[in-house]
C-alpha cells in the first residue's frame, strides 16, 4: 500500500530526489479542469513499479478569486528564484487547493495560457473536506499518484572532495547512492518574528547533541559508549523552536581539540574548498565550516568555540562566522572541552542570515542596541602594526565606510603599552603576563572532562580506546598540570578581563545601549596545507595549538567577548599544489561588548547590505567572491 510505502528514489531532469514514505496527502475531492492535447511529459525514472512517482506542483488559494495568472506565474518566478528543490519539471501537472469547493467550474483562458507555456499536461482542483486539515497542505513541487501526492526532498550529493559529513548519520545510502535528503523551501513559511529561521537549514558540530543519533565528538569510541542521546542540546531546541531544519551532523577533530588536518585519524579530515582545495581545514569546527563554504543548499552550520575554533575557521574559509559572548548561548547538550571558555558559534554565507541566527539562538537581553550617534570604534594600532601593506590597505577601506556608515571615526590604541602603563601586572608586558594562561585552563579542564570518558570506557569494553596521538600529547599536557597552575591562569583570566570590561571596552550601566567595537585583524596571508604539519613534530604542532602565548583573539576569548569576523576581500597566492596563481581570503573581525551580539550582527548586516563596494554574501567554492 502507499501509505507503508518505503522511501524511493526517483530523478526529474536528471537531478536525484527522494520521495519520503509519510505523510502521503490524499484528497477528498478533486477534478480535471485543464488538460493539454498530446502533451504527456513524464521525464522522471522511479526505483520502484508499485508506485509511480510524477512531478507535479501545487497551489493553494484561499478563494477562486486569488486563482489568477499573475498570482501563478508570480509564485513559480519566486520559486525558481529561491528554491534550490523546485524546477520546472514539476509543472508538468498542476493541482489547485482551495478550503472548499470553488464558485467557479472552470479556469480562466489567462490560466489556461500560462499553463500551456509551462507545458503542463493537466491540472486539478482540489477541496479540502471537513476531516482535511489544511496546514498540512503547503504549495510547492509534490510527487502525485493516484493515491494522493508526496513531499519532493531532493538529494544533494556529497561531494568526496570536501567530506564534512558524518555520512552514516547525516546523509542516506540507497543504491550506492550518498546525499543529504533536503526538503523544498516552498514548505516554509517567510520568516517573522516567531520564525526567526523558517525553513533555514542548518547542520550540528559533532560535539552537540542531536536526538536520535549518537555524539562521537570526534572519537568512534565516544560514540560507541554512550550511543544515541535522548534529546537535543539546549541551542539545537532553540534553532527548531525558531523553525531551522535540521540536515545532520558534521564533523570534528577530537573532543574539538584544535588539531590540524594531518593528525586526524578516526575519521578523515574536511578539505576546505577555498585556493587549491588543499589548505587546512581549520580547527575543531572545520567541519562546519567546510559546510559552509562547500555548500550553496546549507545555511548555518553551528559550531563551538574555546579559544578559536569559531574565529579561525571562519577566516580561514572566508565566512561569517561568530563566537559568542561567554554565556551568552548555552552549552547544556554539548560536550565539555573548558568550563571556563566553552561557547557556541556558528559559520554562515551571509551577513543577513547570521543576525538572524544569533537573535534565535542566544539567551541575552535584546532590547539593547548600538547607538549609531554614539559608537566608538577602537583600533588597536599594536594589533595592526606588523600585518603586510595589502591586508592593512583592504582592512583600512573597509574600516573608512564603517566611519562614514556611523559617523564616527576610529580611536587609535595601543593596548599592550596601556596594559604596562596600567600596571595591570606589576608592570608586566600583556604577553608575558598571559603566556600560559589560555592553554593551562583548557588542557587542565579538557584533560578532567575526558578522564570519566576513559574510565567508563575501559570499565565496560575491558580494553583501553584508541585516541589520535593529538588528542593523547593533549590529555599528557593537562594531566601534568597542578591544580595550583590551573588557579593561577584563573586568576590571571580574572584580572586580565577585568580591565578589558573597565579600560577596553566597558560594558556602561544596565540598561544602557552599546557604544564601542574593537577592529581586531584575524586571518592568515599564506598558505598553510592541510598535509603539513605547524612545525616539525607532532609535540612541536600540537603545542602551538594549545593556547600558548598571546594572539590577538586571545584578548575577546579571556574577557568573553563576541567576536564576528567578516569577510571583505581576497589575496593571491602562488599554489605549490596547482602551481598557479589562487586566493585566500581577507577577513577582519570586529569585537563587542558583553552580550551585544545580537545588536552587532544586525547592525553589520545593514552596513554591509548598504555598501557599494562591500558584500553582504560570500559564493561557496574555491573564492568566497567570484570575479
Amino acid at each position: 500500500m502507499a501509505d507503508a510505502l518505503d522511501a524511493l528514489l526517483t530523478n526529474v531532469a536528471g537531478l536525484p530526489y527522494h520521495v519520503p514514505a509519510a505523510p502521503l496527502l490524499a484528497p477528498s475531492r478533486s477534478r480535471t479542469v485543464f488538460q493539454s492535447t498530446g502533451n504527456t511529459h513524464g521525464n522522471s525514472t522511479n526505483s520502484s513499479p508499485s508506485w509511480t512517482a510524477r512531478p507535479a506542483t501545487l497551489f493553494v488559494f484561499n478563494s477562486n478569486r486569488d486563482l489568477t495568472a499573475e498570482q501563478l506565474q508570480s509564485k513559480v518566478n519566486d520559486w525558481l528564484k529561491l528554491d534550490d528543490v523546485f524546477n520546472e519539471n514539476f509543472l508538468r501537472r498542476v493541482y489547485f487547493l482551495f478550503p472548499a469547493e470553488p464558485e467557479a467550474s472552470e479556469v480562466s483562458d489567462e490560466v489556461e495560457g500560462v499553463l500551456s507555456s509551462w507545458g503542463s499536461s493537466t491540472a486539478h482542483i482540489i477541496s479540502l473536506g471537513p476531516q482535511d486539515d489544511a496546514a498540512n497542505w503547503r504549495a510547492g513541487p509534490y510527487f502525485a499518484s493516484t493515491q494522493g501526492l508526496r513531499q519532493v526532498w531532493r538529494l544533494f550529493l556529497i561531494h568526496t572532495k570536501h567530506l564534512c559529513f558524518l555520512l552514516f548519520q547525516a546523509t542516506m545510502m540507497h543504491r550506492g547512492t550518498s546525499g543529504v535528503p533536503v526538503s523544498s523551501r516552498a514548505y516554509y513559511d517567510a520568516p517573522s518574528e516567531d520564525k526567526r529561521l523558517s525553513g533555514i537549514r542548518v547542520v550540528v558540530k559533532d560535539v552537540i547533541d542531536m536526538a536520535g543519533v549518537p555524539t562521537f565528538a570526534g572519537n568512534k569510541a565516544y560514540g560507541a559508549l554512550y550511543g544515541a542521546k535522548a534529546k537535543n542540546a539546549a541551542c539545537v531546541e532553540k534553532l527548531l523552536d525558531a523553525g531551522a531544519v535540521l540536515l545532520g551532523k558534521v564533523k570534528t577533530v577530537q573532543f574539538a581539540s584544535g588539531a590540524n588536518g594531518k593528525d586526524w585519524f578516526d575519521y578523515q579530515p574536511p578539505f576546505n574548498p577555498r585556493g587549491d582545495g588543499y589548505q587546512d581545514p581549520g580547527c575543531s569546527s572545520a567541519g562546519s565550516a567546510t559546510a559552509a563554504s562547500a555548500y550553496d543548499w546549507i545555511d548555518v552550520a553551528i559550531g563551538t568555540d574555546t579559544f578559536g575554533s569559531v574565529i579561525g575557521p571562519a577566516s580561514e574559509h572566508g565566512v561569517f562566522g561568530l563566537h559568542s559572548s561567554f554565556g551568552s548561548v548555552s552549552t547544556v547538550g554539548v560536550v565539555p572541552l573548558s568550563k571556563e571558555l566553552d561557547t557556541v558559534g556558528f559559520f554562515s554565507k551571509s551577513a543577513q542570515t547570521a543576525a538572524a541566527t544569533i537573535r534565535a539562538m542566544a539567551q541575552v537581553n535584546i532590547s539593547k542596541r548600538f547607538c549609531s550617534s554614539n559608537i566608538t570604534l577602537v583600533y588597536p594600532t599594536d594589533f595592526f602594526a606588523d600585518w603586510p601593506p595589502e591586508y592593512l590597505s583592504a582592512t583600512d577601506g573597509f574600516i573608512r565606510q564603517l566611519e562614514e556608515f556611523l559617523h564616527t571615526e576610529r580611536e587609535h590604541i595601543g593596548i599592550g603599552s596601556s596594559f604596562i602603563e596600567g600596571r595591570v601586572a606589576g608592570g608586566k608586558s600583556m604577553q608575558a603576563y598571559l603566556r600560559n594562561t589560555t592553554a593551562h585552563i583548557q588542557l587542565y579542564d579538557c584533560y578532567r572532562n575526558c578522564l570519566p570518558f576513559l574510565e567508563e570506557y575501559k570499565a565496560k569494553f575491558g580494553k583501553m580506546l584508541f585516541a589520535d596521538p593529538y588528542i593523547q600529547y593533549k590529555w599528557k599536557l593537562g594531566r601534568d598540570l597542578t591544580d595550583e597552575e590551573y588557579a593561577v591562569a584563573i586568576r590571571q583570566r580574572d584580572i586580565f578581563k577585568e580591565w578589558i570590561l573597565t579600560k577596553i571596552l566597558p560594558q556602561g550601566q544596565e540598561g544602557q545601549d552599546f557604544d564601542k567595537i574593537l577592529l581586531l585583524p584575524n586571518g592568515y596571508m599564506d598558505p598553510f596545507y592541510s598535509h603539513e604539519y605547524d612545525g616539525r613534530t607532532l609535540e612541536e604542532g600540537a603545542h602551538r595549538k594549545q593556547g600558548f602565548g598571546f594572539k590577538d583573539t586571545t584578548l575577546a576569548v579571556l574577557a568573553g567577548l563576541p567576536v564576528f569576523n567578516i569577510p571583505i576581500t581576497q589575496f593571491p597566492y602562488q599554489s605549490s599544489v596547482s602551481r598557479t596563481t589562487e586566493f585566500l581570503p581577507g577577513n577582519i573581525a570586529l569585537v563587542g561588548q558583553q552580550g551585544s551580539e545580537v545588536a552587532l550582527l544586525k547592525m553589520m548586516a545593514r552596513f554591509l547590505s548598504s555598501s557599494k563596494d562591500l558584500r553582504d554574501s560570500v559564493a561557496t567554492g574555491s573564492v568566497p567572491f567570484p570575479g
